[in-house]
This record gives structure tokens, sequence and C-alpha cells, in this order.
């Protein structure tokens, strides 16, 4: 049985000439750093991807398809389908030459070619005859790999097919940026943790302080200095790693944990929000908190927060309570009760992931709110989408109009900042400003970013 490597009767010098023929693109060096910044080479298998190279292989009639990385000196599959494989030599991948020309490669026999008739994947298993291969273009504008289709007989491919390999790849790309912006922000995403769901667990890790807040700046974007902080929450788990509150925020609401959660949380960051000012930073804009469905829905959250603010002696102004699409409101006359008496004390309320949904535009009817966030998927896209650059520009009249503030998440580059800016954007968060990082190291962070000081972000 012949095996990938193993290269019958071939000659010797040819073999050489193809092993020792890798092409390489002129920005190699920037390509592989690139490629590094995503922390994608060796994780395991993700069904997100194996999805996409079932759909390719489906599509396009062909029984192999793969999602390949180029690393250095070797080719690493993070999805298969068909094949068997999880990385093989550079020299021997039709990928990298996809990431060397930086564009679509099909090649209908490649037994017929010179470059790829001694390739051991030609000359032994898996018997590759055509191939079909679209560039993986990162965030940088850098090739990172490709998404292809293969099969053991001559054929050629079809411009729809082409098409549908193209929109697959844009996939592939939109699931590695994702991780990017998760690894940027100290971030592993979204996983599967048995104790995610244990009511007793998760009351110890609230308990011990495993479950707690993480704070990102938020910025003037017009110049550059913090504004806010965001208390985000994270659970620093010991085998795990650092999760985000889709893992665990399910078993917090069954376990009737949010409640006490966010009390914590708020504490925390108005705490931190205190220590700061003693460290000589001002925040304008004070500490920002999300608020849980099972908060905003039950009387008593006025109160609760009152008490808070008293307890750390920082007036309402300097906080503000953010409501996302995902908070579901059973009770609106109750959350609009207790939102009332807030802000009667100088509270801001903001409708956070503005734009991914239909009833972020009812809440700005129902509820008292004085500032909305536009979503990251939409303000991160102004410059790539024009319909997302429409949004944005719609958003800010709309907000002008009604007297709301506007905010802009997944801010990542100076271009993007830019145009937020002159959109009429005010305040934004991002990559370019920060990851979120744990309250110890905050003032060194905010400090980078040239954080007022002197003023009183407690209010007095």
């Amino acid at each position: 049985m012949r095996r990938p490597g193993e290269v019958p009767g071939a000659d010797p010098a040819a073999a050489m000439l193809r092993a020792d023929s890798v092409r390489v693109p002129a920005d190699e060096r920037d390509r592989l750093d690139s490629l590094v910044s995503y922390g994608v080479l060796d994780t395991p298998r993700e069904t997100t991807y194996d999805a996409l190279t079932a759909l390719a292989a489906r599509l396009s009639d062909s029984p192999m398809a793969a999602v390949t990385l180029i690393d250095d000196d070797r080719q690493w599959f993070k999805s298969t389908y068909g094949l068997d494989i999880e990385e093989s030599p550079r020299r021997t991948s039709f990928c990298s030459d996809v990431v060397a020309g930086g564009r679509t490669l099909a090649v209908s026999d490649v037994s017929t070619t010179d470059r790829y008739r001694w390739n051991p994947f030609v000359t032994g298993a898996p018997d590759i005859r055509a191939y079909l291969g679209v560039p993986l273009i990162g965030r940088d504008g850098l090739p990172l790999g490709a998404l292809c289709v293969l099969d053991r007989r001559t054929r050629s491919f079809s411009p729809e097919q082409v098409d549908m390999l193209t929109t697959l790849a844009d996939q592939v790309v939109f699931l590695l940026e994702q991780r990017r912006r998760d690894l940027a922000d100290g971030l592993l995403g979204a996983r599967v943790v048995p104790d995610a769901r244990d009511p007793v667990r998760l009351r110890a890790a609230l308990r011990s302080g495993e479950i707690t807040p993480h704070f990102q700046p938020l910025v003037d974007i017009r110049t550059g200095r913090a504004h806010q902080i965001e208390a985000l929450l994270r659970w620093e788990h010991p085998t795990s790693g650092l999760l985000t509150p889709d893992t665990f925020l399910p078993g917090l609401e069954a376990g009737a944990l949010v409640v006490p959660m966010g009390r914590a949380v708020l504490d925390a960051a108005l705490g931190r929000l205190v220590q700061l000012h003693g460290q000589g930073i001002d925040l304008p804009g004070g500490v920002a908190v999300n608020v849980a469905s099972g908060q905003l829905t039950r009387p008593g959250l006025a109160r609760e927060v009152v008490e808070a603010l008293s307890r750390h002696d920082v007036l309402g102004a300097r906080l503000t309570l953010e409501i996302t699409e995902s908070t579901a409101l059973l009770d609106v006359t109750v959350a609009r009760a207790e939102l009332d008496a807030l802000v009667a004390m100088g509270v801001h309320v903001v409708i956070d992931d503005f734009g991914v949904g239909w009833s972020n535009l009812t809440r700005v009817l129902q509820l008292p709110v004085d500032g909305i966030k536009i979503d990251r998927s939409i303000a991160a896209h102004v410059l790539d989408d024009p319909r997302a650059a429409i949004m944005v520009a719609s958003t800010v009249d709309l907000a002008r109009r009604l007297g709301l503030q506007v905010t802009a998440e997944g801010i990542e580059t100076t271009a993007v900042r830019d145009h937020l800016a002159a959109a009429g954007v005010r305040h934004g968060q991002g990559w370019l400003y920060g990851r979120a990082v744990r309250g110890h190291d905050l003032a060194d962070a905010l400090t980078d970013l040239g954080a007022l000081a002197g003023g009183d972000p407690t209010g007095g």
C-alpha cells in the first residue's frame, strides 16, 4: 500500500528539484508573523471548520476538502474532509503555491504538470488528480493558507464552484479573525466545560474570586484618551483557562446566581474606579457594567445600585448600565421603573450591541436610555462593507435626533477609527486601544493611553 511520501519509480533528480522549489511570497516574514498572531496552529479540530470543509466537498462534488495553513516549513491542516492527515512538508503542498501567488489555483490534472507530477500525494495516496484552492486572506491582507477541494479523477471546476469555494473561504477567514480577536482579548472562546452548569461549582467560583471582572478601556476617539472602563465578566478556570460569559452564564441563570453575581461585579467595578482615583487616574465616564435580565426585571435593582454607590462614595453619574441585545425583558414595566429611579440619581443607561437586533430599536423607546453602542460586527467593517458604513451613518443620525451618545465597538485600526470619528462617533473601544485586562493591570493600561490625571472620578 502506498503512503504519502513514497514515490515509486520517481526520478530522484526531478523529486529533488521539486523539493527545492518551494515558492515563497516576497513578504513571507510578515506573512508568518501574521499567521502566528491567530494562535491557531496545532489547535484541536473544531466542528465549525469541519462543517465548512464538508460543505465545500459536497458543493464541488469532490471526495476531499481541507483548510490548510502554511507554516514556515510545513502545511498544517485545521480541518479535513475525506483525508486523514494533520500536516505535511510544505514542499509537497499545492496550497503553498496558492499562498505564494495570493490567488485561486485550479489544476484539472496535476499528474500532467511538471511542477506536480512527482508530488508524493499524486504518485501515492491519496492519488490526487484535480485541485482547486482559494487563498485565506487575513485582516493584514496576507495569505494564511487555503481552502481547497481535491479529486482522484481528472476534471475541471465550474465558475459557480469557484465562486462557492471563495464564499466558503470568506467564512473560514471570519472564524480565524474571531479567534484572533478572542486571543487578543485574552479569551479562548466558548467551550464545553463540565462544571459550567454546576450551580455548586459556580457558587464556589464566585466566592473564591475565580469569576471576576476584567476591564477594557473605552476612549474618546478624537483624542485617544481613556474615557471609561467596562467591566467584562470572566471565569479564570483552573483547568480550562479564561472563559467568557457565554460559557457559564446559562449555568448562573439556572442556579439563580445572576443577581449575586451582578452585585459582586458592580461592587468590584466601583471599587476599581475608586482605586484608580487613588492612583491619580481620572476617567470622565467612570465605569460601565452589563445588566442581566435577572437583575433588570426584578424589583430592587435601583436600591442595590444606590447602596453600592453610597458604599464606595461614587456619584451616579460615574456609572453606566449596559443592556445587551440578549437581555430578555419579560417585564418592561419593572425594568422601566427601576431604571427611571437610577436615571434620577444620574446613572447612565446604554443599549449595547446596537444594530444586531430589532428589539434594540424598541428599547430606545421603552427605556430611559441616553446612549447606544454600535456592535463590533458592524463598526469593524465600515471600510470593507458599504452596508456597514450606511448602518453606522444612519445610527449616528438617529442618535443625534434622539439626543443619544454613540459609542462603537471593535475599533482595530486607525483607518476605522478615523472613519467612525468623521461619521460622528464620539467614543470607542477595541484592539486599537487595548484588550480587557485584570484589575491589577488596569492602571498601566490606562496610563499607556494617557488617562487624564488630577480629577476626581468619584464625582467629588
